[in-house]
Formats: structure tokens, sequence, C-alpha cells
């Protein structure tokens, strides 16, 4: 076996987790090579090993009852039998090559730990308002030109779609749970936060890898209407401010302390700023101020 595929889901919305399925599916990577896990993050209902019978694809279905995706993560690590392990969300469609492709990239690049797609599409399920759309890209959704990789954190590829080398996943692991204070990485079902996956990129980074997006490498986002409105993508920036805050601080880089200067630079570019764009600016600010409250906590 050369691959372990994860899905770390709660709650799914069943179509979309089925689109999932069927592309797994279709693979040109022969069955025999890789493996799926399900990583069920305590979902109001346990999901069934038999949701994926009808398409003849196998499934291990780890169910975990308490959520929070740096739990379901780490169990995946965990279950893993292969030397790679392949992090895909409930709503990442994976285009039909994207196993085989991955493992090519594993062989032809040795000096990297992890890499993901260069090619994230966002399939919405309505046509999202012009100042929505220009936003997508803090879903993850993204489509560079041209493969890219690095080892100096100029390169910081998303989870979703993610590909690991699993004993690097381990250390990872073993070096979050030596820190409590990791515990804050991840959203739970009562806590919408992030930085997980930058965490997890720094630490490989830090520890001599590299991480790399490839072209070869593409996955279809499904977009719900829910998200598609100026109120998730305001949530979104207060949330990517303050686990920036938060994730440079675990690192060693605490925050630094805003001046009155600041303040009034901060005030005078709000000016220049009207709709979501002002909104965003005023999120950014609040996110990085619930972080520094949060640090100080961590420090008293």
């Amino acid at each position: 076996m050369k691959l372990s595929v994860a899905i770390c889901t709660r709650n799914p919305r069943r179509e979309y987790l089925d689109q999932v399925l069927s592309a797994l599916s279709k693979q040109t990577l022969s069955p025999s090579e890789w493996e799926l896990l399900l990583i069920d993050s305590a979902s109001d209902q346990p999901l069934p090993e038999t949701m994926t019978l009808h398409l003849g694809l196998g499934i291990r279905v780890v169910r975990l009852e308490i959520s929070g995706i740096m739990r379901a993560r780490c169990a995946a690590i965990a279950e893993a039998r292969a030397p790679l392990l392949l992090f895909l969300d409930d709503d990442n469609v994976p285009s039909a090559h994207y196993l085989e492709r991955g493992l090519e990239i594993a062989a032809q690049w040795p000096q990297l730990g992890c890499w993901g797609p260069a090619i994230i599409a966002p399939l919405c399920e309505s046509r999202p308002a012009a100042d929505v759309a220009q936003e997508l890209n803090r879903m993850a959704c993204c489509d560079f030109p041209t493969d890219r990789w690095s080892n100096t954190l100029e390169v910081v590829p998303p989870t979703a779609g993610l590909f690991i080398r699993t004993e690097l996943a381990r250390d990872y692991v073993t070096f979050a749970e030596d820190d409590t204070r990791r515990q804050l990485l991840g959203s739970t079902s009562d806590r919408f936060f992030r930085g997980e996956d930058t965490d997890l990129v720094f630490f490989l980074v830090k520890k001599g890898w590299g991480a790399g997006q490839f072209r070869p490498l593409a996955l279809d986002h499904l977009m719900p209407n829910q998200r598609l409105n100026e109120d998730y993508i305001v949530s979104l920036a207060k949330v990517a401010a303050g686990s920036a805050l938060l994730v440079n601080y675990l690192w060693g880089v605490p925050p630094r302390r805003n001046s009155r200067l600041d303040e009034v630079v901060y005030w005078l570019k709000s000016l220049r700023f009207t709709g979501l764009p002002r909104r965003i600016a005023q999120a950014h600010r609040a996110g990085e101020a619930e972080a520094r409250g949060l640090i100080a906590t961590l420090t008293a």
C-alpha cells in the first residue's frame, strides 16, 4: 500500500461528500495501492461504513466523540497505514489523476515534506456577488500559473488536498501534543479558529523540509450558499488575522505592540475603504485584538 487518503468531516452535506467519494472511486491509481479513511468528528448522526458500497470503494470509518479538526487530523495520522498521507476535505473533489500524480511528486521531489494543488477551483451553488467572488481565495481557492515550492515559508499550501509523508506527520503530532497551547489551533463545534495547516507547514520547514504546490494536482472546491455572502467572508478575515498572530507567537514571534501612530495610520487607511473592503479591514483589526488577548492569557 502506497497511500492513505483521509477525509475529516463533521455533519457533512451528503451530496457534497458523495461527489468526493465518487471522484475517489474513479481515480486512475489502482485501489490496491491506497486506502480510504473517513474520520467522523462527532457528527450528530454517526457515518456508516456502507456509504461507499455502491461505488465499489472500501472505507474505514474512525468515529471520534469530541469534535475538532486538529483531533480529527491527528486521528487520521495515527490510523494511516501507508508511508504517504493525503488530506481531503468533505467538499474537495479531486481530478481523476490526483492520487497518481501525488505519488509521482513524492518520488520526484524527495526534498519536500508536503505538497498540494496549485489549482483549487470554486464550484459555487449559486453565482456570488462580484465583491464576494473576489475574496474566494480566503477559502483556499487558487490558480497558480506555474509549479512552486520553497523551504523558507514562501509556499504554505492549504490542508485541502495536501499530501504529507506519514512519518513526518507523526513527528508533528508528537511535537504538538507536547505543547498544550496548540490545542487552540483549528476549529471545533463551538470555536471557529484556524492556523493548524500553517503550523504544520512551519514545523516541516523548520525541520529542513520543503513545501510545494503543483499544477498537475487540481481540486474542485464545492461552495454552498451559506459561504457566499459578505458576513462569512468577514468572519474568515477575522479568523485569518487572529490565527496568523497566534501561529507566529507559537513560533517565537510575539505580536508587535500597537503605538498611537499605528492607530492613526489604521484610521486613515480605513477611510479609503467602503463596503466589504472596509468590513474586512475592521475584521482584521478585531481578529488581531482577540488574538492579542488570548496570547496575554498564555503568557500571564
